[in-house]
């Protein structure tokens, strides 16, 4: 890996992106997919926690050993005690998955091993996509090395569609990826620390798995609207998110 990333930094990130993509897929496959959390085992979810876990320690050591954790972002978040108000609109769009309540929908022990293993799949993909890509892209065109970042963050959500029927749902998912991916590429521009959007990452893919589907929010939106579907509310959640997102990242890369 060191001669590849001494040659070529680009192609060091996409191997990166192709091997957590291939290995997280077949990992996935094994336990079925996402959907029907219910009715997995433990062990069945064992598999892709250990197969995400041991992505995790490898990119981190690999980093570390290297000396390049500063580099990376593996690092303190750069400013003024003002900058941290940054993390307020970051710390709103991290909750909004929570809109309707939290629940156990299926045996705790899965639900937590699911919650881990989307949790720590967030802090690999800040890792590859804000350190390894991004970086690397960064030192010839920043601003094609943001697009390309927040895009590829985004569009790499569409290998979901394999693992769940909710096609609609993945596609909003993609949508609102590429989005959150330009905010969270522009705060480690400005900061130089992926820490804060690992942390959001983090808590938006763990929570997830306790978010309820019909809640306060559904209420809201039928209150509007007449009937409310599943569809709709989510088509609205992810306006918001985008909305949130994208007039908070064009912000800090203006005004910042």
């Amino acid at each position: 890996m060191k001669k590849l990333y001494k040659k070529n930094e680009v192609a060091f990130a996409l191997v990166w992106i192709a091997l957590y993509v291939i290995i997280m897929n077949i990992a996935l496959q094994f336990c079925g997919g996402f959907d029907n959390l219910e009715t997995k085992t433990v062990w069945q979810m064992l598999i892709p926690v250990i197969c995400i876990v041991f992505l995790a320690i490898a990119a981190t050591l690999w980093i570390l050993k290297n000396g390049l954790a500063k580099k990376y972002g593996l690092c303190c978040f750069k400013g003024s005690k003002k900058m941290f108000l940054w993390f307020i609109p970051l710390a709103v769009m991290s909750c909004t998955n929570l809109k309707n309540g939290v629940a156990f929908s299926a045996p705790v022990l899965v639900s937590l091993l699911m919650a881990v293993n989307l949790a720590v799949g967030g802090y690999v993909e800040e890792i590859i996509f804000r350190g390894f890509l991004f970086k690397a892209m960064a030192k010839d065109n920043l601003r094609t090395a943001i697009i390309v970042s927040a895009v590829t963050f985004g569009a790499g959500h569409v290998v979901n569609l394999v693992n769940t029927a909710d096609t609609i749902g993945v596609l909003l998912q993609i949508c609102y990826a590429i989005v959150i991916g330009f905010l969270y590429t522009i705060i480690v521009l400005k900061g130089g620390s992926l820490w804060p959007c690992i942390a959001s990452h983090v808590f938006v893919n763990g929570s997830s798995v306790f978010a309820l589907e019909r809640g306060p929010f559904n209420n809201f939106v039928a209150a509007i609207f007449g009937q409310a579907t599943t569809q709709l509310t989510d088509l609205l959640s992810a306006l918001l998110i985008m909305i949130i997102s994208g007039t908070y990242a064009f912000w800090l890369w203006k005004k910042a």
